[in-house]
């Protein structure tokens, strides 16, 4: 079983402390830590990569590896998307130019595809909002988002991002939102178009399926029905091995609340909450396993001032090696919900967008 975690606002300094670096070592987990680009447009002083690469040097000495995960400014986007690529490719080259300056490289970079972070705050975020206007809001996005030629534009794009980084010797991972996978089932695209976020049609080493069932079911029960979601778990990773093998990871949590609003309280905050997940996962054939993050293995509180005993972090990882898998029960409310969503995608939105999957 292969092991990983996501550090979102840890830094360098934080994370080189002895404990961590044992903690991490001693599971061998692949760290992929949070690289912020501070200019609007992309740009980035290669030298700030220094830091991140001395972390990685003492993780693969303890026996665990370093991820590169950029992120940009929140202003155009924070994660990768349609909107943003043009930046991100800028970064990436900037990434690089830090990497050859001091001859060092992560062990892997991942490219966190996700929706803009104005659309996710505006459906999302807004805890004021009824939910009418937040259903009209995402109405109006898709008729914005709808737009085949710049979704083929992406395509080519983040795959010329990919290459780059390949051409050093390093291999790549995407992040996949799970509701995604409704596009691979029905070999389309349709999803991914409207959420501007180019994934499959992408060829990742990997992809990562971020399956937080701490908060995904109590945020879009329309959806995700919160006694259906460790079956849903199963079957839709169940669907990613079949396509990609060993290439399809998933990332359970979350462990603590991050910097997404609305998350309070809907956290896993202690390892057993992971197990069921965990079952599911391994159920579906899933050898990868990671964890939404590193902040709440550590620390028992969002202010990130309560430090979990030794023990206590370690349960993190150990429930992810100890637990068997377990395929959970049918859920008849899921099946339902599932076969609309995949029948509605499949027939009704592919003949509104008149889509072609040509790339």
């Amino acid at each position: 079983m292969n092991l990983g975690i996501y550090c979102e606002t840890l830094d360098c300094k934080d994370l080189t402390d002895p404990g961590i670096i044992h903690l991490l070592g001693s599971y061998g987990v692949t760290l992929a830590h949070a690289i912020r680009f501070p200019e609007k447009d992309g740009r980035f002083n290669p030298d700030l990569v220094a830091q991140d690469l001395e972390l990685g040097s003492k993780l693969r000495e303890a026996g665990a590896k370093l991820c590169f995960w950029p992120l940009l400014p929140k202003s155009i986007g924070y994660w990768i998307n349609e909107r943003n690529l043009d930046a991100a490719d800028m970064m990436t080259d900037a990434i690089l130019e830090g990497c050859r300056r001091f001859g060092e490289y992560p062990d892997l970079f991942v490219m966190d595809v996700e929706p803009p972070w104005s659309q996710m705050e505006s459906v999302f975020f807004q805890q004021e909002s009824s939910r009418l206007k937040k259903i009209l809001t995402g109405i109006r996005l898709f008729l914005e988002n709808r737009n085949p030629g710049r979704f083929a534009w992406a395509v080519r794009k983040l795959t010329q991002i990919v290459a780059k980084l390949r051409a050093e010797n390093s291999s790549v991972f995407a992040a996949v939102f799970p509701f995604l996978i409704v596009d691979l089932v029905n070999g389309g695209s349709v999803l991914q178009d409207y959420l501007e976020m180019p994934v499959f049609p992408v060829p990742f080493d990997a992809y990562n399926v971020m399956f937080y069932n701490s908060y995904l079911p109590q945020t879009v029960p329309i959806f995700l029905p919160p006694d259906g979601a460790k079956r849903a778990l199963f079957e839709y990773m169940n669907e990613m091995t079949k396509h990609f093998q060993q290439r399809a990871w998933v990332t359970l949590g979350s462990t603590w609340e991050g910097v997404i609003p609305g998350n309070e309280g809907k956290v896993f905050s202690s390892a057993h909450q992971l197990a069921p997940d965990i079952a599911a996962a391994k159920a579906a054939g899933v050898n990868t396993i990671w964890l939404y993050c590193l902040e709440g293995v550590l620390y028992s509180d969002q202010r990130l001032l309560e430090r979990r005993p030794p023990k206590e972090s370690e349960s993190f990882f150990e429930v992810i090696l100890t637990t068997s898998a377990f395929e959970p029960p049918i859920n008849r409310k899921w099946s339902r919900k599932r076969a609309v969503m995949e029948w509605f995608t499949r027939d009704r939105l592919r003949k509104l967008y008149r889509w072609q999957s040509k790339y």
